[in-house]
Order: structure tokens, then C-alpha cells, then sequence
């Protein structure tokens, strides 16, 4: 991963690939969902999910006390804003079933965490933002880019797993690889922001002061969210609760950044992708040896 990270800043032409991350978010969800469903605990997706949700709002309540008493830049704010309301990761599920987690459990966090997004943020990211869009018509474009990621992959993994198992044992065998695509995409991803960086001019951003503020305020929120899902779950689930708040999905924040509050305010979700790499790089360490 570390190495992903960093062919991702140095090859910045690699940009041109960014049209293939849908289809490797697809490929991750089928080898991921096409083996059998074990048995779940009702009640665990809404405590997990209320924790979650009850965290991204104290912390919103925190960013913005902060942002006025030091009077910030309102792109600051509203990159660290977004990072806070962003849903749980595509690769949320994967990962929990990497680390030896429920990745059903991820997955019906993942799909509510989504859904919730769609509509806090519109409502709170849209309103600081001023957007001249109506709130039906931001919570709609959100939620009609997640559906096809999440139901197109879902159901050919559950209609394979339904009506021919045979096929979905074999896909299922192809899941060691699943690391490998979630590889590919963070270079992609890199590789595009690097690109957006050098665009912008990366001197003046970090003269201003703004490159190495966002980096530092991603950073922190990174490790503080996956250390508190770890620890408000550690009792049954702290690998599906770390995931749930702490792998975001940055796609999906940094192109909501960009096309609402502009490429700066984009630059600290950018950077959320390179730290929360690092410490799921981390957590995955040794685990290929089981």
C-alpha cells in the first residue's frame, strides 16, 4: 500500500485511469458478497450506525467552534466538514473480512451510512457552502452516484449465490486478490489528486499555509475516528466499528469538494486517502500469514 501511495504522487498521468474505479469498487463488492452469508445479531448495524452518526455530529459541533474562534478559512472548514459526514468506504466490507471482521455486518453498515449521507450532506455541508442547489436535487445526484456501486455488484453476487452456487464458490475463490484491486484504485486515486495539485501549484498552496493545515486536520480526524470506532465496539465488533467511522469514502467526498466548495477545500479528503491507507495498511499487517 505504502507503495501504491507512492507511484500515485509521482505518476500524476496516471489520471486518465479514474474512469476505471466504479467498475474496481464493483469487482471488490462481487468477490467480497459472492460467499455464503453467516448468521447475524439483530440490533448491531443501529448501535454501530448511532454511534457513528452521534460522532460525526459532535465533531461537526467541535469543527465549527473551532473554524470560528480562530477564524479559519472557510475552505478548511468545509474540508474537514466533509471528511467528518462521509459515509463508510466501498472497500469497508472487504477490508472488515481482510482483518477477520463480519463483512455482512460492513456491508449493512456501509448501505446505512450511505443513505444517511445523502441527506446530512446536503443539509449541513450544502447549507456552509451556500450551494444554489435545492436540497432535493444534491440528495438525489449523492444518492444516484452510490446506487449503481451498491446494487449492481450485490445482486450479481447474490444471484450467483442463489441460483448458481457453483459459480459464486468460484468467484469466492478469487477474494485474495480483492487487496490487490483495492491496490490499484489508491493509485488511481493518488495519481489524480497529485495531478489536481500540480494544477493548482503546489507552492502557493503550501507558502499559504493551507496544504500543511489540511494535512494535519485529515490526519488527526483519521486516526481519532479509527481509534473511537475501535474502541466503542471493542466489546463485539471493534474491527466493523473502526471501519464504519474511520474508512471514508473519498471518491465519493472529494468529487461532492470539488464540484461544491472548489479544489482547495478538495485537498484534505486527498489527503484523508493517504493516511487512511496507511493505517488500514497497518491493521491488514501479517494477515496474509493466517
Amino acid at each position: 500500500m505504502p507503495v501504491a501511495i507512492i507511484l500515485g504522487i509521482l505518476i500524476p498521468q496516471a489520471y486518465v485511469l479514474a474512469f476505471l474505479l466504479p467498475y474496481m469498487i464493483g469487482i471488490m463488492m462481487v468477490l467480497t458478497f459472492a460467499s455464503p452469508v453467516p448468521r447475524q445479531e439483530h440490533g448491531e448495524t443501529f448501535r454501530i450506525v448511532l454511534k457513528s452518526s452521534l460522532m460525526s455530529l459532535f465533531l461537526a459541533i467541535v469543527l465549527f467552534a473551532v473554524y470560528r474562534l480562530l477564524d479559519l478559512p472557510i475552505e478548511i472548514f468545509l474540508s474537514g466538514l466533509i471528511i467528518i459526514l462521509a459515509p463508510p468506504a466501498n472497500a469497508a466490507p472487504a477490508m472488515a473480512k481482510v482483518l477477520g471482521g463480519n463483512s455482512i455486518l460492513a456491508l449493512k453498515i456501509f448501505i446505512s451510512g450511505n443513505v444517511i449521507a445523502c441527506f446530512s450532506i446536503p443539509l449541513i455541508f450544502g447549507y456552509f457552502t451556500g450551494s444554489q442547489e435545492g436540497f432535493l436535487s444534491m440528495a438525489k445526484q449523492i444518492f444516484g452516484s452510490i446506487q449503481p456501486i451498491i446494487t449492481i455488484p450485490l445482486s450479481i453476487a447474490l444471484g450467483l449465490r442463489a441460483f448458481y452456487p457453483e459459480i459464486a464458490n468460484r468467484i469466492a475463490s478469487f477474494q485474495k486478490y480483492t487487496m490487490v484491486v483495492w491496490m490499484l484504485s489508491v493509485f488511481i486515486i493518488l495519481a489524480k489528486a497529485s495531478h489536481d495539485i500540480r494544477e493548482m501549484g503546489f507552492m502557493s498552496l503550501w507558502q499559504s499555509g493551507t496544504f500543511p493545515i489540511l494535512g494535519g486536520l485529515s490526519l488527526f480526524l483519521c486516526v481519532f475516528l479509527f481509534l473511537i470506532g475501535w474502541l466503542s465496539s471493542k466489546d463485539k465488533h471493534p474491527i466493523e466499528g473502526a471501519q464504519s467511522m474511520g474508512q471514508k469514502n473519498t471518491t465519493l467526498i472529494i468529487w461532492i469538494t470539488q464540484m461544491y466548495a472548489g479544489p482547495i477545500a478538495a485537498i484534505g479528503p486527498v489527503f484523508y486517502v493517504v493516511w487512511q491507507n496507511l493505517v488500514l495498511s497497518y491493521m491488514s499487517r501479517g494477515k496474509k500469514n493466517k
